[in-house]
């Protein structure tokens, strides 16, 4: 099952090398359509390209996504409580929703909590929308395509390939603003070649999950080292990336120390908020104290 697959025909062949410096560098020509505050020795504003580098700089307020809703009422009372994001699962797994589940909970949904779709792309499901495909299924995909997604199984081949499929796309197409990609960490190396992955990979995603190398998909409920995140900014290497959306492992207990340690643009939970035993099924108090301990947790 697919969510949000609208983005295949605007991926780019290949990045543009003839223009101005690699699209994830922090320093661009100047682009009307972003701008950006920089650092507090320099003027105030300027116009710059995406991303705006200040969104891996302190932040006053930590935003919270709720991953892994299956229940209407989980994610109304997540936005009740100050939940910034939730996450709908059609990766796999015990959190896997289907079409009629995840229309429920998304008509649902108050304004300004924003859906993000977890899908996983190979060369088994690439998009197909015909007669055969199911009436519910439909509507998930017409209605709420523009969702954002959080997308599994991005590859160098599998980009190449749909590149191939789909020919040459609009050259500002590099760029996936509602596009999440989860990145595993499995060392300290692994965060300072972010900057080197995405080019090879030839997108921009409008954020970048950090989690917990796994060989499960969707989440893995264990955390990394969150001072590699410290050096590596400490070192420049998040300089010019998208903002960085912390994962695995996290409680309502440690979320606090975790925002003090890698201060992340956001934090992304699931397990950490459920009933013991109940995938899927949220627990409201664990929610409440996670979001309160998050939002009180400024940078």
């Amino acid at each position: 099952m697919q969510c949000g697959i609208g983005i295949l025909p605007m991926i780019e062949p290949q990045l543009d090398t003839s223009r101005s410096p690699p699209i994830i560098s922090r320093h661009h020509p100047p682009s009307p359509q972003s701008l950006a505050c920089r650092g507090p020795s320099e003027p105030a504003c300027r116009i710059v390209a995406h991303p705006p580098p200040c969104y891996n700089s302190p932040m006053p307020i930590t935003r919270v996504k709720i991953c892994g809703i299956t229940r209407a009422q989980d994610a109304a009372l997540a936005a009740e409580l100050g939940a910034d994001a939730i996450g709908l699962n059609f990766v796999g797994g015990p959190r896997l929703l289907n079409s009629n589940q995840a229309i429920a909970i998304l008509d649902g949904l108050p304004p300004l909590l924003t859906p993000v779709c977890l899908i996983l792309l190979d060369d088994k499901t690439m998009p197909h929308f015909d007669d055969a495909v199911n009436a519910a299924e439909k509507k998930l995909h017409f209605k709420f395509w523009h969702r954002t997604r959080q997308i599994y199984g991005l590859t160098e081949a599998l980009l190449a390939a749909m590149r191939e499929g789909f020919g040459p796309p609009d050259p500002e197409s590099t760029r996936w603003p509602d596009t999440w990609l989860p990145i595993a960490i499995k060392t300290r190396e692994s965060l300072a070649q972010l900057s080197s992955r995405l080019l090879r990979l030839g997108i921009h995603p409008g954020a970048i999950l950090l989690d917990t190398a796994s060989e499960k998909l969707g989440g893995t409920g264990q955390s990394f080292n969150w001072n590699w995140i410290a050096q590596a900014r400490e070192a420049g290497e998040l300089d010019g990336l998208p903002p960085l959306i912390l994962a695995g492992g996290l409680t309502p207990d440690n979320v606090a120390d975790a925002i003090r340690i890698a201060k992340p643009y956001a934090v992304d939970v699931s397990s950490g908020v459920e009933v013991p035993g109940k995938p899927g099924i949220k627990d409201p108090i664990k929610m409440r104290d996670f979001i309160q301990a998050a939002k009180q947790s400024g940078h």
